[in-house]
């Protein structure tokens, strides 16, 4: 793949995920400074409670990590357009003083990493982890993979895209999924949280624990849950949907220089998740799931 086609690849995507909004391939806008034409890669013009937003991305097709003085020029061509945020996209990743520079800079950029090489076993960009007869269509966010095997402590998990499991948790970037049974005892949203807060307590007496404003749904109850515990590796977000039949969460570690742009991820899967139920059929003495399709 060649940096045209690789160009190709992230406007395509952005097309699915923004259909009513304006994009434009290899666009031009005047400079407010430079008195001059700016090249974009991909350009997103969308209203937004009626205030035009303007998105530019920029795809990096280097065979080394971006460096901090690509993402200061990438910073400097926004404020020259007017952009209201910025995506500089790279295939084989960031340094750390490129990320440090994003994150704690004053304007809004956001670093991911996006290489369309073959995906590793048991990933994909989206899949249907499920428990007993409730399932979920969860979409994997930009620049990340669903890694479809389970173990006792959860149903899927998800990391960047290009790392295995193992690498990213050692680079303590990752999210798991899991669900709670409502059926079983009945319990409601607020139920789980007080639950799950007698356990850090537990696990650490004076842990802390806030919830964050974060996304709306038009017939389910949503929390994000931000708790800092003694001996995690970070803070640990939880993003939470009330399901008619169960409670779908999301629990994510993050470095701090990447916390900003991770927590929006964690809020697409919040705004994006479908429930679902799970028939399964005896074959050959074994259980086959098949995917109901449709949803509570």
């Amino acid at each position: 793949m060649d940096w045209k086609k690789y160009e190709k690849e992230i406007f395509e995507h952005f097309n699915g995920q923004y259909p009513n909004a304006e994009i434009t391939l290899d666009a031009k806008k005047d400079g407010m400074f430079s008195k001059t034409k700016r090249q974009i890669d991909i350009l997103i013009e969308q209203y937004v409670a009626g205030n035009r937003i303007v998105i530019a991305v920029d795809g990096k097709y280097f065979n080394k990590k971006v460096d901090v003085k690509a993402v200061e020029s990438y910073i400097s061509m926004l404020e020259d357009i007017g952009a209201h945020k910025g995506l500089l996209i790279s295939k084989e990743g960031f340094t750390e003083a490129a990320y440090n520079r994003a994150h704690f800079g004053a304007t809004e950029i956001e670093l991911e990493i996006l290489n369309f090489k073959d995906l590793h076993l048991f990933q994909s960009h989206g899949a249907i982890p499920y428990a007993g007869i409730n399932g979920a269509l969860v979409p994997s966010p930009f620049g990340w993979v669903l890694d479809g095997q389970t173990t006792p402590a959860w149903l899927a998990t998800l990391y960047l895209q290009g790392r295995t499991l193992n690498e990213a948790m050692q680079d303590n970037e990752f999210m798991y999924i899991q669900f709670w049974d409502r059926l079983k005892d009945g319990d409601s949203l607020e139920d789980l949280l007080r639950f799950q807060e007698s356990m850090f307590k537990d696990a650490d007496p004076e842990c802390s624990i806030e919830f964050l404003p974060t996304i709306k749904r038009e017939n389910e109850k949503t929390k994000l849950r931000v708790s800092n515990i003694k001996n995690y590796p970070t803070r640990e977000y939880t993003g939470f949907v009330e399901f008619e039949d169960f409670i779908f969460f999301c629990v994510m570690f993050s470095p701090v220089n990447r916390s900003k742009s991770n927590i929006r991820k964690l809020e697409n899967i919040m705004e994006a998740v479908l429930p679902i139920k799970i028939e399964h059929q005896n074959a050959n003495k074994s259980m086959q799931p098949i995917a109901n399709a449709s949803a509570d």
